[in-house]
């Protein structure tokens, strides 16, 4: 009985608080009934109203996000199969929060886009040679704004000329 009671009050502990203590590596929005309130920035305190307001927290230092099995064209026909990996930090919390419904699944779609994109409009050398990575974090972090996220670094890894299937099978198609 005094089990389920103190296991009901421990899931609440947080919400019946005044108080919310942001980390230093948090930032974060308080939204008030549903709408939004504030931002909250990290390593300070705020009050809230116990059970009326909502804390949402992200944390804002800067992360990576590996994004596999890519692959393009380039601009002398070459198949290139490719990972990447994509460094960022939050930087409007508002945006990161209240209008992406799933931040890592954002960047990867709007990254990965990008950088084909990119790769596409190069040669194999330029690629090899390593000359794209100013190009690529510029591409991605243009469309990361929009998210609230601030692409630091885009890099390149697991390059390699690959068999393109659907040029394979379009050569080896007969028409009838």
């Amino acid at each position: 009985m005094f089990d389920k009671l103190l296991e009901i009050l421990q899931s609440l502990g947080h919400e019946l608080l005044p108080v919310k203590i942001m980390m230093p590596f948090a930032g974060g929005v308080q939204l008030r009934m549903g709408a939004f309130l504030r931002v909250l920035d990290g390593g300070k305190w705020y009050w809230k109203i116990p059970l009326i307001d909502e804390v949402i927290e992200e944390h804002v230092v800067p992360r990576t996000e590996r994004l596999t099995g890519l692959a393009t064209t380039t601009a002398d026909g070459t198949a290139i199969g490719f990972d990447a990996v994509v460094t960022y930090r939050i930087s409007d919390v508002r945006k990161a929060i209240l209008d992406v419904q799933d931040l890592k699944d954002a960047i990867s779609d709007s990254c990965a886009g990008a950088i084909g994109t990119e790769l596409s409009n190069v040669t194999w050398v330029d690629i090899i040679h390593g000359n794209m990575v100013e190009a690529l974090t510029a591409a991605c972090r243009k469309r990361g704004w929009k998210w609230g996220v601030e692409i630091q670094l885009v890099q390149l890894t697991g390059v390699a000329p690959v068999k393109n299937l659907r040029v394979s099978l379009s050569g080896h198609t007969q028409h009838t």
